[in-house]
Parts: structure tokens; C-alpha cells; sequence
């Protein structure tokens, strides 16, 4: 009997996450956003074509359902629902922050510098919450259609990099101006939270199902010459 209950267990424990479960993290936590901010810029690559990248989204949730179990969803919306992670999905969420809005934000950081510990919390925040082989793997998908040769691009690492550091730069200044209406104990609290193993673990599967997304999108394009180009060319 106790081992028909231990394999009943197991069995629960392992239980694929179910299409409603992956709906209501990705909306909670706002990750569903990600997603549209990725259709949109692929579609943008590809405007051309008589199809659209809706399918991302379905790609994206599938990948999630089939590398994360039930228990672990539940776990993360448990998280998720607390006052700290609701506070800090609501003050992160810039969207289409004007240029001028942020300008002057940092100015006022040059004026008031912040203290050396909610610049740590900040670092700290950041270094669970990016992921330098999805900003690439989004370049690469970027680059690779718009190649007119096959051939190296030698200045490619140096361009890699400059692009990943633009994106650090610009996730590093959104963290501290949403952040700025959280006392230095909420900043603590959120990056305790930030450092729970339940996470990490999502935060990577999500990491491997973009580059996963983005992966099978260029292969499924890059192949295709470009209508502009193919139109030149018969000219």
C-alpha cells in the first residue's frame, strides 16, 4: 500500500502543467506581454509575407506545459499572488516608457545618488532575472534574416555584445525607476523572493522555450530571400 501511494505521488508530482495553469502565470506575472512585444517585432521582419506570428504564443505556452509540472505552476502563482511580487509586476510594468520620462529620471539619479544597498538589491535583482543567451539568441534571430551572404560577419561578437549590453542598460534603468516607490524593506523582501529555487527553475525553462520560439522562427524563415530583394533582383 505505501508503495502504490508513493508511486501515486510521483505520479502527481510529474503531472504536466495544464494549458489553464500556463494561462494564468503568464498573465499574472505579465510574461504574456514578452510575447506580444516578440510577435510584433517578428512580424515586423516579415511584413512582407502573406503570413503572421500568432503561432508564437502557442509555441511558447506548449513548451512551458510540456518542461514544467502542475505542482511547480501552482507553486509559482502561490508566489506570485503575494502583496511584494503583485508590487513588483505593477511598478515594473513601464511599457512604452517616453525617452524624455526616463532622461529625466536618470537625471535626477546624477543629482540624488541612490544608497549602495538598494543598488546592490537592484544588481542583484537583475542578475536573476536576465538572460544573456535569450538577448542572443533574439539578436541572431534579428541579424540572420536580414544576412544577404553567408558569409562571417567578423565585427559579429563586438556587436553581440554591444547589444546585450544595451539591453542590461536599458532592463538596469526600467528596475530602478519602477522600483523607486519601494521602501529599502520592500526592495529586500523582493529580492528574497526574486532568489526562490521555484523561480529559477521557471525563469530558465522560460529562457530555453524563447530561444526555443525564436529558434524555430528563423528556421523557418531565413531561408526565404525577401520580397525586396527578390524584386530587385528580376529588375
Amino acid at each position: 500500500m505505501k508503495k502504490i501511494l508513493f508511486l501515486l505521488l510521483i505520479s502527481h508530482t510529474l503531472f504536466s502543467a495544464t494549458p489553464q495553469e500556463i494561462e494564468s502565470y503568464l498573465s499574472i506575472s505579465k510574461k504574456d506581454r514578452e510575447i506580444i512585444q516578440i510577435e510584433q517585432v517578428f512580424d515586423s521582419m516579415r511584413a512582407s509575407e502573406d503570413n503572421s506570428t500568432q503561432e508564437i504564443n502557442q509555441i511558447y505556452s506548449l513548451y512551458l506545459e510540456e518542461h514544467l509540472s502542475s505542482d511547480e505552476l501552482q507553486t509559482i502563482l502561490v508566489l506570485y499572488r503575494t502583496p511584494i511580487m503583485q508590487r513588483y509586476v505593477i511598478e515594473t510594468d513601464t511599457g512604452e516608457l517616453p525617452a524624455q520620462e526616463m532622461k529625466e529620471f536618470l537625471q535626477t539619479l546624477k543629482e540624488t545618488p541612490l544608497t549602495t544597498e538598494r543598488l546592490d538589491i537592484v544588481e542583484n535583482i537583475l542578475k536573476h532575472t536576465l538572460d544573456e543567451k535569450q538577448m542572443l539568441a533574439f539578436y541572431n534571430s534579428m541579424t540572420q534574416r536580414y544576412q544577404l551572404s553567408k558569409n562571417k560577419d567578423t565585427n559579429r561578437t563586438k556587436k553581440e555584445l554591444a547589444f546585450v549590453e544595451m539591453m542590461k542598460s536599458d532592463a538596469k534603468n526600467r528596475l530602478l525607476y519602477g522600483t523607486q516607490v519601494l521602501e529599502i524593506e520592500e526592495m529586500r523582501e523582493l529580492d528574497n523572493a526574486l532568489q526562490s529555487s521555484i523561480i529559477s527553475k521557471v525563469s530558465k525553462v522560460q529562457s530555453d522555450a524563447m530561444i526555443y520560439v525564436m529558434d524555430t522562427f528563423i528556421k523557418n524563415i531565413v531561408a526565404k530571400p525577401l520580397k525586396n530583394n527578390e524584386q530587385n533582383s528580376s529588375n
